[in-house]
């Protein structure tokens, strides 16, 4: 039977395989330039929340939201991205690209006696940022390419992605670990190795600046069930917590967070009429206790969830 843990980062870590106890670590687990071993059948290295360099023996499950854009190389083994959009893949030696997202779920299989083995880096946003202001010229912010459809990519192969990675292999190999320096180097080189790959990557890379900043409204029709605070929201939607507050008032007269609970009484009424449990609807909807569900649909509706269910069965 799969095993279950929860990782220092707070998200739960699954092994599919697990047959002896194993502590386990998310691999973007927060850590600054420390290398971190667990057990004899994983070993995941991270440096500075940007680098990580992953070998794990057997197959494993992490399920957590993606908090920044990132791409990794698979070396071997197999990598697959679910979220609502779909699936991807990727088999030995090809890259993948993640953006942020605040619903999805990481597969790391091995395949066989090979171990599943990578190398991953972020993109943080204050690098990014910078890499905007030095780079960006004003005749790309003119042009109005879409954004990269879903939560992740398969990246063509190619000798500067190749490159990139190669360049990060005596790392994963020796228990020796870049310079700030270095790796600031290499988050430029991966932002530069994106955009030359597609153009729809401004958009994708740089949702902060106006010219390419995702629509709020849409954002938050589609993920207001989602188990986030406030900040969360505005991290995810590419904004800084006073900018997402100016770019709301906006969309709605109501704060935002009076607008979530709105949103998530009327999916719950019409989930109701629609014959479901309100014992099975308020986590559906996103709220978090049961309690403050009902004190909010009765103030709301004017009757509890199951008089509102009773009066819609006549």
């Amino acid at each position: 039977m799969p095993v279950s843990f929860t990782c220092p980062c707070r998200q739960p870590f699954l092994s599919l395989t697990a047959t002896r106890r194993i502590i386990f670590y998310c691999i973007f687990a927060p850590s600054t330039n420390t290398i971190a071993y667990m057990t004899g059948s994983i070993k995941i290295r991270n440096y500075a929340d940007t680098l990580f360099f992953s070998e794990i023996d057997h197959d494993t499950f992490c399920e957590y939201r993606l908090p920044g854009h990132g791409l990794m190389w698979v070396r071997s083994g197999r990598m697959e991205i679910t979220s609502p959009a779909g699936t991807v893949t990727a088999e030995p030696g090809r890259f993948i690209f993640w953006q942020r997202d605040c619903a999805s779920t990481m597969k790391k299989l091995s395949d066989g006696n090979t171990p599943f083995r990578s190398i991953a880096m972020t993109l943080p946003r204050e690098h990014l940022k910078s890499y905007f202001r030095d780079h960006v010229t004003l005749g790309r912010l003119r042009s109005k390419p879409e954004p990269i459809g879903g939560t992740a990519v398969l990246l063509p192969v190619t000798i500067r992605l190749e490159s990139l990675f190669y360049s990060l292999l005596p790392y994963s190999e020796r228990d020796i670990g870049p310079t700030v320096e270095t790796t600031a180097e290499k988050v430029s080189e991966a932002i530069a190795t994106l955009l030359a790959i597609d153009e729809r990557f401004y958009p994708t890379l740089f949702d902060f600046h106006e010219t390419w900043k995702i629509d709020l409204y849409e954002f938050m029709k589609a993920h207001f069930t989602e188990d986030m605070g406030i900040e969360e929201f505005a991290h995810y939607s590419g904004r800084s917590l006073a900018t997402f507050k100016r770019d709301f008032a906006k969309i709605s007269d109501l704060t935002p967070q009076r607008w979530l609970i709105e949103q998530r009484l009327l999916l719950s009424a019409r989930m109701i009429a629609e014959g479901e449990k309100p014992s099975d609807v308020w986590p559906k909807a996103g709220f978090k206790n049961k309690a403050h569900f009902f004190r909010s649909f009765r103030d709301r509706f004017g009757r509890t969830p199951s008089e509102y269910r009773k009066a819609n069965e006549i």
